[in-house]
Parts: structure tokens; sequence; C-alpha cells
């Protein structure tokens, strides 16, 4: 058996079925270090690539390999090596791909994603089983459904908003999992904005070739999966490029899913014709999760984890930490890191000691004149007219919101808000506060300017 033929013809085959960039990281300076008795040893030049290969690609190769020979193989081996001179393979784009013409060729559906960017897959967790629906979530996770049964058709786009953390992301790439398993022959793309953005830089400096390939890339999909898209905001190239890949998608009946930290019509710098086309389709949010869910989060996660903790202590630290999900979870894993460096038992007491550390961290960085000061910048008042006495109507408002962020982002008590915004009585404060509580869930344009101010004050100190 020639094997550097074996490998080429091989290669060839692996080549049209993966991303020119998943293809050259991956399989460049790969070669057959040897065959005996059905068993291949593939040389691989380092230890991640050997990993990365036998995680993801080990039927690919298989299935590749055995199409080169009649006998069937046994096992695929991998051994650190450096190639040989005669070893090395090139294959360009149009290199042919070789077969015994005389050996018919299964048809095998791949359900692996298409990845078609540097991205390099869809994360394997973040699936439908894995994700805890609860009141904040429940109409954005039935919308995800609704489109994975029909892609393409009334929920096109699938426009997902909330705050950093709170699972977006999550339901965006299970919607992709689970287009996969339904739809195994077709095709999907997730990236961020980010990405996006550089690949459009990189395809229009490098000329019509790149500019073409890009174009292609992001067009011959079936599911186009684009996270944070408010980071579009001003960049006018990308845009227009971004609103010809969309409107070529919708179209086609190719379904599209977007997500972002705010509603479409207040993504400052997003052109009129995208927030139309974004308003489009089905616009729905993701919340902050009540009590319940947090709990379930995390009984969900320390079950994922193996690990048997005392639902007192999960709710414990569902009681304490509600901003995100990923603090949530963030708090867990820091208790259960510290229960297992301290070789200590798993407590209430300890899990009390580890939140207010978790407590104290956060408000060495967010501090009362950090809120205050972005509150005044964002309603363009005075500081003097914020904590003053003044009772005109367009006061009571960012009021309102100080007092509430004082109290969630800084956990100061009642008391001690009242101090700090020009000695109000601290029933006034914990009116301000419950009212704004009251109606964070219901009304649109408060929550949209509670998040917004949120993410200057975490920006500043991040």
């Amino acid at each position: 058996m020639d094997l550097v033929e074996t490998w080429r013809n091989a290669l060839g085959e692996l080549q049209v079925t993966l991303s020119k960039a998943n293809f050259e990281t991956w399989f460049k300076t790969t070669f057959i270090f040897e065959y005996k008795k059905g068993v291949f040893t593939i040389g691989v030049p380092t230890f991640f690539v050997e990993d990365w290969l036998k995680k993801k690609y080990l039927k690919d190769i298989q299935k590749a390999l055995q199409n080169q020979i009649d006998d069937p193989i046994q096992l695929i081996k991998f051994k650190i090596a450096t190639p040989q001179a005669n070893q090395i393979i090139s294959l360009d784009k149009d290199s042919v791909i070789h077969r015994a013409v005389d050996k018919p060729q299964p048809k095998i559906q791949s359900s692996s994603v298409q990845i078609l960017t540097e991205n390099p897959m869809l994360i394997d967790n973040y699936i439908f089983s894995t994700f805890v629906v609860g009141p904040s979530n429940q109409l954005a996770f039935a919308a995800a459904g609704a489109v994975v049964e029909k892609p393409g058709s009334q929920y096109n786009p699938l426009f997902i908003y909330g705050d950093s953390g709170l699972g977006k992301t999550h339901l965006m790439q299970a919607i992709g999992h689970a287009f996969l398993a339904k739809y195994p022959e077709k095709k999907v793309l997730y990236v961020s904005t980010e990405t996006f953005v550089n690949d459009f830089i990189q395809a229009v400096s490098a000329g019509f070739g790149k500019a073409k390939d890009f174009k292609n890339r992001y067009r011959n999909v079936d599911l186009l999966l684009i996270d944070d898209v408010q980071f579009l905001s001003s960049k006018e190239g990308t845009q227009d490029e971004f609103f010809h890949t969309f409107n070529h998608l919708h179209q086609n009946k190719k379904q599209v899913i977007l997500t972002a930290d705010r509603v479409p019509k207040d993504i400052k710098g997003l052109e009129i014709r995208l927030k139309t086309r974004f308003e489009g389709g089905m616009v729905c949010d993701v919340g902050h999760p009540d009590l319940e869910t947090r709990e379930a989060i995390l009984h969900q996660k320390a079950k994922a984890m193996g690990k048997q903790i005392d639902s007192k202590i999960l709710t414990l630290i569902a009681q304490n930490v509600k901003s995100s999900i990923r603090e949530l979870e963030g708090a867990l894993n820091k208790f259960l890191a510290t229960c297992e460096l301290t070789n200590s038992e798993m407590t209430e007491a300890k899990a009390m000691e580890v939140l207010n550390n978790l407590i104290e961290e956060k408000q060495q960085y967010i501090t009362p004149e950090l809120v205050i000061r972005e509150v005044h910048r964002y309603f363009r008042i005075g500081i003097e007219d914020l904590l003053g006495q003044k009772r005109t109507k367009e006061l009571v408002l960012p009021r309102q919101i100080t007092m509430y962020l004082l109290r969630h982002e800084c956990n100061m008590s009642f008391p001690e808000i009242g101090r700090k915004m020009g000695g109000k009585d601290h029933s006034t404060i914990m009116h301000g506060t419950e009212k704004i509580e009251k109606n964070i869930s219901m009304d649109h344009r408060l929550k949209e300017d509670l998040n917004l101010i949120k993410e200057k004050i975490h920006a500043s100190y991040n």
C-alpha cells in the first residue's frame, strides 16, 4: 500500500466536507505514520492536534480511509511525529478526489456542524435539555422550538435580547444543535458579530477573490446564527454587507437567529433598514430568572457535575445571586472549589462565607459614586438635582432607578441609600426601590433603561 497516496486521497475527501480554516488548522502536516493489520497510525504535530482529531474528526478520518482500502479498519491511532519530505501532502482547492472506481460509496449523512469560519464548533452542552425554562425565558424558549419545527417561516428572523449572562447564547446554540439533529444534511453557521466584522474586513482587504469567498461562506447556509448584533453599531460598510446577506437568506427562506443586549430600535448607530428587518420576525426577551428558576439552574448544574449538594445550600446561593446565570454558576463553582481546596464540608455557613466574599469583591468595584454618575449621565440631569430635594416629575424615575441600583448593585441597606441620596427617609427609599421591582417586568422602556445603565456601570470596572 502506498501510504502517501492513500492519505492524499483521504485528505481529498475530508477537504470537501470541512471549511478551509478547519482543514488547514487540523490536518496540515498530518500523515500516515504506519499501517499494520488494519491499524492506521496517523502522525500529528502536537498533542493538542491529536486530542482535537480524536474528539471531533475520528469518524470522518476512519470513513475517508475506509474508502481507500478493501480490508476493514480495526483501529486508528495517533503519534506525535514529523513527516519526512516525501510524506508532506499539499492539496489545492481544485484537487480531485480519488476513489476506487469499482467500489460503491455509501450515502452517509453528516450530523456535524458545517463550520465556515474560525469558530471551532457549537458548544456541546448548549442544548435544549440543559436549558432551564422559567417565566423569564418561556416565550423565547417556545419560539426557539417553533423555529426548529418550521425554519424559515413566520419567525424569521428570531431576535432574542436580554442582559449578558442570561442564556441567549445557550438558547441560540440549542437551536443549532436541534436543527442539525432534525435536518442532518443542512448547513449551520454560528458566529459572533465580532467574527463577522473581522471576516468582512479581511475579505475586503484581500481583494475580489476573498470577498467572493466571504459571500459564499455566509450565504450558502440553511441556518445562520449571529451573536451580539449590537456590535454592528456604526459600522457602515459591514452593515451594508450584513443587509445583503440577510436579504439573500431571508428571500431564500433560510432561517436567521440573532441575539443582542437590547431590542433593535434601541441599538444606536444601526441602520433603519436593518432595524425594520430585525423587527419583522419574532422579537422576544430573556429576562432575569426568578428564585425558583435560579434554584432549578443550580440543581441542574450540580447534577451535571456529579455533586450531591444540600438543597438548602443551593437555595441560599439562589437567594443571594440574582444578577445573571453566569454569576450564579460562578458562585456555585467558587463554593465547590473553596470546599475542595480547603478540605471543608459543604455547609450553609461555608456557602454564606463564600457569598459574602463575592459580594465584597463586587462592592469594591461598583461604588455608589459610580452608580450615581452613570444615572446622571444617562438621564442628563445634574447630580445635585438627582440627590437633592426638588420634587419635579422628570426627577422621580431617575431617583427611583438610582435607589434600585444602589440596593441591587451595591447591596446597600435602605438607611444607607437614604443617607447617600441627600438624607432621604428609609421608607422613601424602600417605596422607590419596590416601585422599580414591581414595574420592571411590565414596563419595557424601564427595563431597557436599566439594562443600558447597568451596561455602562459594568463596563466601567470590567
